[in-house]
């Protein structure tokens, strides 16, 4: 047991509640911050730049009893709330509450159901969907949902010459989901044809069949925006989102909330929103966010510390939920890195690592070590597959075939030569409870290998950005499953587009061998014949080494006992309509 979480429960009165809420409240250094840590035992040099990491918000104060509000803890702060241009879990965890898509998943399950389509048809070749839409349904500015808004949506996120896309891109942002699940944007994408068959009808044809197409749909990023909202709002659509959800957008304090309130017009009458307000925290720090929640100023959390996992479980105050399996840590490389290139040394990196004590020791026995992308549940899954052998000597030899029998501290990125950095994430996600840990763990095992990386991070905006613009070396990140289907975890990321470029925001992967078993899975139908496909490209990208995976996890939530209704959902579309505060 943590001592954060003795000292929580140590609390008999409200006065040593409003002493300790207190203390946590120190005001956040407003300057930059470097920290620099040097373990001599395995040489692993951090540096952690820009703001600091572990900052620890606490501007909102605690719900007064009887408080018509969720109030939900979250692990930092959103990037961005437009749904088409964001790629992060903390974000769509908010976004799913305003806006809603033709089609969800229903409750704990990836079965897809209707949301603002009534129905839908598919004709017998698979390459033409027909859908109902929902009479009545009204966006948050009051503005009717129909045909047209769901035609000015594709719109949006499929035509590079519309001019709200076009400045999105100028702006820096990227439809990035759009162009992975729909093979590219304009003429380049699947559809063939989007159009308005009369107000409440729409047709979509595919110029070839889509395996994934319905589960894609459901996807929280593919919903629909008030196209007068989202003219109006252009590129400053991440802080004023319009969407019909059950919840409407309030506001949003940087650095420390964003708040929700109920839809009195919601169109699904028999599930309005229990609550009048959500409010969503950003408490970075774990323990932190655990101690808000001990002390009642939250009622629920995601990130729990591992440790804390089995205290939270075992007190009557709270309740714990684990999320079913549906994700996976990985370390990535950039192609961009000359070293990379070279399979002997991604073997290495891999063979160096020694995941099961890691995972035993820092995911709070809800994880277990991952060797490819999809998780065990997934129906692709290649089962033939084993982890290679933690095995350091191996290691070494293999560096030292590849012309570096001193170990490996520098590498050529990019034509230069610059010190070997080694990113992880400033924020836990699902795949990663406790990112700095692991990746120091993982950074002394392959220190005993000679290979000698600097910790880096920075805030968790930046960090995307820089992901997504192929400017991280060595990095760690992962996945959660948005839709069931294999392809959203391995076409996702390795499909290439027509020309067959490299993709930065996947550290400039281009192997065209993989990415053409993948799209020949999406383009078939029946499920057999598309696991087969799948499993063999697991067997490609273990066999080259694409990426070292190093976790699959049931991401733990912990809620005050008097929370009830919050259903967990393995792809995370998780809402909060359902939710009662007792």
């Amino acid at each position: 047991m943590s001592t954060v979480w003795k000292k929580a429960f140590a609390l008999l009165a409200l006065v040593a509640i409003v002493a300790t809420l207190a203390a946590c409240a120190a005001p956040t250094p407003a300057a930059p911050v470097v920290q620099t840590k040097v373990v001599e035992q395995t040489k692993v040099v951090e540096k952690v730049v820009e703001k600091p990491v572990e900052k620890v918000v606490t501007a909102t104060p605690a719900p007064k009893p009887g408080a018509d509000a969720f109030i939900f803890g979250a692990q930092g702060e959103p990037v961005c709330l437009d749904p088409a241009i964001i790629t992060d879990g903390i974000s769509s965890r908010v976004t799913r509450q305003i806006f809603e898509g033709l089609v969800k998943f229903d409750k704990d399950t990836f079965n897809v159901v209707p949301q603002l389509a009534e129905k839908w048809d598919v004709s017998a070749d698979g390459k033409t969907w027909t859908f109902t839409l929902r009479k009545g349904a009204k966006f948050h500015d009051g503005t009717e949902f129909n045909a047209d808004a769901v035609l000015k949506n594709f719109d949006y996120w499929r035509n590079t010459k519309n001019p709200l896309h076009a400045a999105q891109e100028k702006a820096g942002q990227t439809f990035e989901y759009f162009k992975n699940q729909f093979w590219g944007f304009d003429d380049a994408s699947i559809f063939a044809k989007i159009e308005a068959v009369d107000a409440s009808t729409v047709r979509f044809t595919l110029k070839e069949p889509q395996g994934p197409f319905l589960n894609n749909l459901a996807m929280f990023m593919f919903v629909f925006w008030s196209p007068t909202a989202l003219e109006k709002a252009g590129t400053n659509s991440c802080k004023q989102p319009v969407g019909t959800g059950a919840y409407k957008f309030v506001e949003w304090k940087a650095n420390e909330q964003v708040t929700l309130e109920a839809f009195a017009d919601y169109w699904d009458k028999p599930n309005v929103a229990k609550m009048k307000r959500v409010i969503i925290r950003n408490i970075p720090n774990n323990s932190a966010r655990l101690l808000a929640l001990a002390t009642g100023e939250v009622h629920a959390m995601e990130g729990l510390e591992p440790r804390d996992v089995d205290a939270v479980k075992n007190d009557k105050r709270l309740k714990l939920l684990l999320r079913p399996a549906n994700t996976t840590g990985y370390v990535a490389f950039n192609y961009k890195v000359k070293e990379f290139q070279d399979l002997k040394v991604r073997q290495a990196f891999a063979m160096a690592i020694n995941k099961k004590p890691i995972i035993d020791k820092l995911y709070g026995g809800t994880g277990q070590v991952a060797w490819q992308f999809q998780p065990p549940a997934m129906w692709g899954y290649n089962k033939d597959l084993k982890d290679v052998t933690f095995d350091t000597a191996a290691a070494k030899k293999l560096l030292a075939d590849a012309g570096f029998p001193n170990g490996i501290s520098k590498v050529t990125f990019d034509g230069k030569e610059v010190p070997l950095d080694f990113w992880y994430m400033p924020v836990s996600r699902p795949y990663y409870p406790n990112p700095k840990d692991i990746g120091t763990a993982i950074a002394a095992d392959w220190a005993k290998a000679g290979i000698n990386v600097s910790l880096q991070t920075v805030d968790w905006s930046t960090y995307l950005d820089k992901r997504k613009k192929g400017e991280l070396p060595l990095y760690m990140l992962g996945w959660t499953g948005d839709n069931g289907d294999p392809d959203n975890f391995v076409c996702y990321f390795f499909c290439l587009d027509a020309k067959d470029s490299p993709k930065p925001e996947e550290g400039f992967f281009a192997d065209k061998e993989i990415s053409d078993v993948l799209k020949k899975a999406a383009a078939t139908v029946k499920q057999e014949d598309r696991a087969k496909l799948y499993q063999q490209a697991e067997k490609m990208i273990y066999d080259k080494t694409i990426r070292v995976f190093m976790g699959n996890n049931q991401p733990p939530l912990a809620f005050l006992a008097g929370v009830d209704g919050y259903i967990v959902n393995p792809t995370g579309s998780e809402y909060f309509n359902t939710v009662v505060v007792k």
